[in-house]
């Protein structure tokens, strides 16, 4: 009886050891995002709970970081101070630049170049190459997107409005149409903002038929006459209506189920696939051909038969400094290779980035979703260069001085140029 106690106990005590040998065997990997809406927020968990099912020896932690597409300082706080993330979800267009800067880890560390050409094969050719630079891959690419133009169609019908515009000309006889004004002269309703949502300068200046960049001559080409006409445009949307009367209005505009265009404060908005999942979860009563619609971004009446968009997107990459690069980079894998990317595109409506993915029909969904993906064909992508959030962040600060009145639009896109084409000349001899 007594040696059954003592053999009782040394199992007891093996089970306890074992526990904690499984326990402190696990390998922590600390990913970092800034993804806080709460359906992108849901569904990046399931994805890392799933990883962490399906393997054991590795626990994937999430916390998020608030911040911007262009905006790493916290991370970079964190890597001078030894505290570098394991994982951390990058704007790919701006790889390019957080890799010149040593910010990530180069994948080619840790694997073969046989892994890298198989992991190559899955995916949309531009997104491979926001994720490269200089021969090396430095992130995989998790996300893709479109943009269209969205318009309330009871707004469009109340205003005798047929069919939603195709062209510039268009938008801005309906922009007119769809305003309303209480009796002092304030805005009720605005029927268009080009700036608002993703109306940024790259939706403009590509819908204008312009480009942004010359990979022959390696320059920068801001001042086309057509990205030029495009900040022209807009400005004549500040002039027409008034900016200190539109900035009035839009400061009351709010986020999720206080969005404008659920509220009925905006009729017609550029805005991304991801849209259609904010409008199931905090606009259930709007319906898609009852309400609301969506269609191809309107262009100038010479190029609107040619249908436009562009597609961005996120990537997951290994910041320089991470403790557990090998088991971050399973959870890479793993997340942006087909579970992971499906769980998101069908969780949050964006797209993914594994070519297969696009013709799954849990992904294409109904109409409405399967629109979005069809554009995929006629995406543009932001050049994958060393100074690509500089470039952003430039272009956004000259598309807002030109519509506040603070330089012409040539004089704007020049300072552009004269500010980032030195900088990406230092990466490019």
């Amino acid at each position: 009886m007594f040696g059954k106690k003592i053999l009782i106990g040394l199992l007891s005590v093996l089970l306890v050891l074992g526990s904690l040998t499984a326990v402190f065997g696990k390998t922590t990997v600390t990913f970092w995002h800034s993804h806080s809406g709460a359906v992108d927020r849901a569904s990046i968990q399931r994805i890392v709970d799933e990883f962490n099912k399906q393997n054991p020896d590795i626990e994937v932690k999430v916390t998020i970081v608030p911040g911007s597409e262009t905006d790493v300082s916290k991370l970079l706080t964190a890597i001078a101070g030894g505290v570098a993330p394991d994982v951390y979800l990058v704007d790919r267009f701006t790889a390019a630049q957080r890799a010149v800067a040593g910010v990530l880890e180069p994948l080619n560390n840790l694997t073969t170049s046989k892994e890298i050409a198989d992991l190559k094969k899955q995916y949309i050719g531009f997104a491979w190459d926001e994720a490269s630079w200089d021969g090396k891959v430095w992130v995989l690419p998790f996300d893709t997107d479109t943009r269209a133009l969205y318009y309330r169609l009871d707004h469009l019908k109340e205003a005798g409005l047929k069919t939603p515009p195709k062209t510039i000309e268009e938008l801005d006889i309906y922009a007119e149409k769809l305003t309303k004004k209480d009796p002092s002269g304030r805005f009720i309703r605005i029927g268009f903002i080009p700036w608002f949502n993703q109306g940024w300068h790259y939706t403009w200046g590509w819908a204008f038929g312009g480009e942004f960049y010359d990979p022959k001559t390696k320059k920068l080409t801001i001042t086309d006459p057509r990205i030029v006409k495009s900040f022209e445009w807009q400005k004549s949307y500040a002039d027409k209506f008034g900016m200190a009367a539109i900035q009035s209005f839009s400061s009351a505009f709010g986020a999720e189920a206080q969005d404008p265009f659920i509220m009925g404060m905006i009729s017609m908005k550029v805005d991304g696939d991801w849209v259609l999942s904010g409008l199931d979860r905090f606009a259930p009563n709007l319906k898609w051909g009852v309400h609301y619609g969506a269609t191809y971004i309107p262009r100038p009446a010479e190029l609107a038969k040619k249908p436009i968009t562009w597609a961005g997107g996120w990537s997951l990459g290994i910041p320089k400094g991470a403790k557990n690069a090998k088991a971050a980079f399973e959870f890479i894998k793993f997340a942006c290779g087909p579970v992971g990317q499906k769980i998101y595109s069908v969780d949050t409506l964006h797209l993914p980035t594994i070519t297969s993915l696009l013709k799954d029909p849990d992904i294409r969904g109904e109409k409405r979703h399967a629109f979005f993906v069809d554009l995929v064909r006629y995406a543009k992508n932001r050049p994958p260069l060393p100074v690509g959030a500089l470039l952003w962040d430039e272009l956004t600060a000259a598309r807002d001085a030109v519509i506040n009145g603070q330089k012409t639009p040539l004089k704007a896109c020049q300072d552009v140029e004269a500010r980032v084409q030195p900088e990406l000349d230092k990466f490019l001899k």
